[in-house]
């Protein structure tokens, strides 16, 4: 490989971020053809723990919410990824998945929830014409439990804004990438 090609792919790999915005959830149907309404969500519990996940890999801690907005139609979440701590050797993870943020791969991002007594009901006709033909539930009370980095999402709409960028150091980026 020639030393240009090489520096320019050291530049990009060792990119990462050190957090992002994300809308969490919107009013709209999702692939299981569930609907969460912004308004109804229960986030006291999850807000004292506020992790994030990997994939909803509760054993891949990657980072923490640190502010949750509530919007009319959507959910917007703030986020940053784990520090490695001094002295630290060996994989960190979270450093993988903010590599993967900031260079586009993983553009989305999921949650996990259950619903609220009283907050689930089958999808009706005027649901079905609001928010399309394959609507089946709506919870429109619901506890928010978790929110992950999700290589592939539920809500189409549930995806990073904006990403807030560092750099890995070489080090790093040559264990995890072999560059």
């Amino acid at each position: 490989m020639n030393d240009m090609i090489r520096k320019a792919l050291e530049a990009d790999i060792s990119s990462t971020a050190k957090g992002f915005s994300a809308v969490i959830t919107a009013e709209t149907l999702d692939r299981d053809g569930e609907v969460l309404i912004p308004a109804g969500m229960n986030s006291k519990e999850y807000d004292r723990n506020p992790v994030l996940f990997y994939n909803h890999d509760y054993g891949k801690p990657v980072g923490r919410c640190v502010g949750l907005k509530r919007r009319e139609k959507d959910i917007v979440g703030e986020f940053v990824f784990a520090k490695k701590p001094d002295g630290y050797s060996g994989e960190f993870f979270p450093e993988v998945a903010a590599a993967l943020v900031a260079q586009g791969i993983v553009n989305a991002v999921s949650v996990g929830y259950v619903p609220e007594e009283g907050g689930v009901r089958k999808a009706t006709d005027i649901d079905r014409k609001r928010y399309g033909n394959p609507a089946s539930t709506i919870f429109s009370r619901w506890k928010l439990l978790e929110i992950s980095l999700a290589p592939l999402q539920a809500n189409p709409d549930a995806l990073i804004t904006a990403v807030r960028k560092g750099l890995v150091s070489p080090v790093a980026a040559k264990q995890f990438f072999g560059v």
